[in-house]
């Protein structure tokens, strides 16, 4: 994506009107057609394997984060400035060549405001890393599905709290964000990123600003995030999601797509992860 690019937003598959399932008919904006979807997930699609058949990518996943990248039209019916916003600015870490990412690690930093920031230490895709047996005993590695429509992947993170201020502190003494990474998120880097590359190699990408908004949309029970990142030449990204277990993943995926279209909203035809899209902006 060149620096100028707006993400493309075109029409995607409008989703098929399903049966009465005994919720309330969704009120529609004005002008508004309600969009067809293929399927029991939506927007989504299930894990499945060559058989057809559904499978759990991975057995130590308790949760699934059904994500859907969007843009600041088609979500104008979410009314989101109506909803508390939190804002933050997210840095990430690689290589100049990006060598973490194509070993699947990511390093992000987040300065959070007025809120401890943090720094996360991910494996994405999990499947494709042996994860130290420590790691595995100490159950500090969050596993889950991460699934955008068209694609889905399990990752795990590792996530330590730094403290209110401590990003900022580091940016005015100059120094290197990478001295943040803390020393079991240090273990899990040597562990599994590529060798001979060490935090010194590091450089940042970012920030991005980002503004987050929780809301509940009526219609869907549970709670929905909406992240809008903007990156210094304008452009943005909007990305809704949700969390739920594994096992109620086809559900919440179905009712979340009917309560998005009946306000308007469908995917991007490019869904492209944010680290993904900031490594792209700063390399």
């Amino acid at each position: 994506m060149g620096k100028t690019d707006q993400i493309a937003v075109t029409h995607a598959r409008r989703l098929r009107r399903p049966e009465n399932d005994g919720h309330h008919e969704l009120q529609r904006p004005p002008g508004r057609q309600r969009a067809r979807h293929t399927g029991k997930w939506g927007f989504w699609t299930p894990p499945v394997d060559r058989s057809g058949r559904t499978v759990t990518l991975s057995g130590e996943a308790e949760r699934v984060e059904l994500k859907v990248v969007s843009s600041e039209r088609q979500c104008r019916a979410l009314d989101l400035e109506r909803y508390a916003v939190q804002t933050r600015r997210v840095f990430f870490l690689d290589t100049p060549d990006r060598a973490l990412d194509r070993h699947g690690l990511i390093i992000r930093i987040r300065d959070m405001g007025d809120r401890p920031d943090d720094a996360v230490v991910k494996l994405r895709p999990m499947a494709s890393h042996t994860v130290p047996k420590w790691l595995r005993r100490t159950s500090r590695l969050e596993v889950e599905i991460d699934a955008m429509p068209g694609h889905r992947v399990c990752s795990g993170s590792l996530k330590v709290r730094l403290g209110r201020g401590v990003v900022g502190r580091a940016l005015s003494k100059g120094r290197p964000l990478a001295k943040l990474v803390a020393p079991p998120q240090r273990r899990l880097l040597a562990a599994c990123g590529p060798a001979g590359v060490s935090l010194t190699d590091l450089i940042v990408f970012g920030p991005v600003e980002v503004q987050k908004y929780k809301l509940q949309p009526t219609g869907f029970d549970g709670q929905l995030s909406a992240e809008r990142w903007a990156f210094p030449d304008g452009s943005t990204i909007l990305e809704l999601s949700t969390r739920c277990p594994v096992g109620e993943a086809p559900a919440v995926a179905a009712r979340l797509t009917e309560v998005l279209a009946a306000h308007g909203v469908e995917p991007a035809e490019l869904q492209v992860t944010k680290t993904a899209t900031t490594l792209r902006y700063f390399g």
